[in-house]
């Protein structure tokens, strides 16, 4: 399979006695990326069924970050809004139940409800897998909830009476967490911040300009979200005096259609920080924002769904199989064929975990483990 690969990297440039020009040493680096990138990820096991999960059709199910638990959504409901994940207390039911449970990734079983609350989602790891947050509404608002897996101590966070959503932890630091928050689920929201030693979080982007899907700050500070830009989503450096935006016409801002950007997508920041995958129903593909020059990379069309491999790389997914890309030089060769998820890859295992249709409401949990690339040949 590797050497299947290969051929797609085309001949290199051999140059003698003299100095490459600038073209050809830029061919040369790339020529160099793409055999790393097939060394890495162009010889693999078959894939292996280790599972089966419920599948509520909400959100898909997420991984630990070392790949062996999973978080996942039950609920006692025939059908739920996307509109429940933005605290709406229209698609908040008086009566059942929508919580979040987590068991191992391997096997069938349901394994433990971790949530506390009646109406839970959002579920999301920390960077270390020691915590969690997950959302609980409770109309008219709604609260995220941090939990230590460890003690099972929960503390909630969020502004009081408002509407709390969308949580991501906050520079990969298990006490910090990002989320949005306002007084309506269509907006305006506002991003804030909270730590668990702060009683109230801290507003992070202007008053009146909706924000959503936030990342975290970068260097100097600023930022990185989305913004509602008439009916499209503009990624934008955010601060409490303003915003500038740094990708334009990445998406829609009607709700529910703005949570399509993630509704693929685990974990959107890149293990080193510097880019951001997302999905953008405009173009009807996964795209890359490379905060490095503030560039999008638009890849396959209709790939819908993606996760991160490396730095420089990400299993794609579309409808027809999933793909290796190169996120630097656009290489991108096939790895198998099928309706997939690419959920989660455990650098330490070399472990990709992937989610399939199973049935009509549960996912078959499926797994690649990469090789070493064998040596070249001599002679």
């Amino acid at each position: 399979m590797a050497c299947r690969w290969a051929a797609a990297i085309g001949a290199c440039l051999v140059l003698s006695g003299c100095q490459a020009p600038p073209g050809a040493r830029t061919a040369d680096r790339q020529t160099a990326s793409n055999q790393r990138h097939l060394d890495l990820f162009g010889n693999f096991d078959l894939p292996r069924k280790i599972g089966t999960v419920e599948n509520v059709r909400l959100q898909v199910p997420v991984f630990s970050p070392d790949g062996s638990q999973l978080m996942y959504l039950r609920t006692d409901q025939d059908e739920l809004s996307p509109m429940t994940l933005l605290g709406s207390a229209a698609h908040t039911p008086d009566e059942g139940t929508l919580s979040v449970w987590v068991r191992p990734a391997e096997g069938n079983g349901a394994g433990r409800r971790l949530s506390s609350g009646r109406w839970a989602h959002s579920a999301v790891w920390s960077n270390s897998g020691r915590s969690a947050l997950y959302v609980v509404n409770a109309p008219p608002g709604s609260t995220i909830v941090h939990l230590d897996l460890a003690s099972g101590q929960e503390r909630r966070l969020g502004v009081a009476g408002a509407i709390n959503c969308l949580p991501r932890f906050s520079a990969r630091a298990d006490e910090t967490v990002l989320f949005c928050t306002g007084k309506d689920p269509n907006g305006p929201f506002r991003v804030a911040r909270q730590s668990l030693r702060e009683s109230e979080p801290t507003l992070l982007t202007p008053e009146g300009t909706d924000c959503v899907l936030p990342i975290q700050p970068d260097r100097a500070g600023k930022l990185l979200c989305a913004r509602s830009a008439g009916e499209r989503l503009n990624w934008a450096l955010c601060g409490p005096e303003g915003v500038a935006d740094v990708a334009a016409e990445c998406g829609s801002s009607r709700r529910p259609e703005m949570l399509a950007a993630w509704a693929g997508i685990a974990e959107p920041l890149a293990p080193d920080g510097r880019s951001l995958v997302f999905y953008d129903p405009l173009q009807d593909r996964i795209c890359i924002y490379h905060a490095s020059d503030r560039r999008v990379v638009r890849h396959r069309s209709g790939s819908i769904a993606a996760c991160w491999l490396s730095e420089d790389a990400v299993a794609l997914a579309t409808d027809r199989g999933v793909f290796a890309v190169n996120t630097v030089t656009g290489l991108s060769p096939a790895l198998f064929d099928g309706t997939w998820i690419p959920a989660r890859y455990v650098p330490a295992t070399r472990r990709l975990l992937l989610l399939g249709r199973d049935s009509a409401v549960r996912f078959s949990i499926v797994e690649v483990v990469f090789k070493t690339a064998a040596p070249a040949r001599q002679g």
